[in-house]
């Protein structure tokens, strides 16, 4: 009887590492270059939608980022997207860390699963303002919502599998859904060519 369950716990783990493919840095680079370039879009058009002067900003529906073909994966999914996620702010000039105690000197979380990764100002540097807050929020649920839906085995996994135009077009919508929803009344602080202020 144990001899058929070992053997049975062979068998499935055989068959599950044949079902993930093997990793390379190539998918995280990918999946990095598009949360990046998603966030900071929106971003910019955001600023622009929400200025004194209105402005035409078409709706993005995909096709930002790495045009690299076929399907991707990631092993260090939550490290990946956090890192990307951080720089795509530090660049906006809203540093942020990740799960208030943790400070991780490379900008991202070092958690085990990505729905237990939350970022938060950076305590070294100066207040974020309201509408930068909100934003920061709003766009760490459509990016974590947008990975997650790409993560086959569960968001604790690690493993991220998807094609370029896949993640992009999941990317572009729920992020459009969570920053464009629920709007906040600090929202109406964006200016244009000032960035979130």
């Amino acid at each position: 009887m144990a001899k058929g369950a070992v053997a049975g716990a062979i068998l499935f783990s055989v068959a599950l590492s044949s079902a993930v493919p093997a990793q390379s840095d190539d998918g995280c680079d990918v999946l990095k270059e598009l949360v990046r370039t998603s966030v900071r879009t929106l971003a910019t058009e955001f600023a622009v939608e929400h200025s004194s002067v209105r402005a035409y900003s078409p709706d993005r529906s995909g096709s930002v980022g790495s045009t690299t073909a076929g399907l991707q994966s990631c092993g260090s999914t939550i490290e990946a997207t956090t890192k990307a996620f951080s720089d795509a702010l530090a660049s906006l000039n809203m540093p942020v860390s990740w799960n208030r105690s943790q400070v991780g000197r490379d900008g991202y979380c070092l958690g085990d699963d990505l729905h237990q990764c939350y970022p938060s100002q950076y305590a070294l540097l100066s207040s974020m303002r309201p509408s930068q807050l909100a934003f920061v929020h709003d766009a760490w649920m459509g990016v974590r919502s947008a990975v997650a839906s790409q993560m086959p085995f569960g968001t604790a996994s690690g493993l991220s599998q998807f094609t370029s135009g896949s993640l992009d077009a999941a990317l572009a919508r729920r992020l459009r859904t969570s920053v464009d929803g629920p709007l906040y009344p600090s929202y109406q602080g964006f200016e244009v060519g000032g960035g979130l202020r």
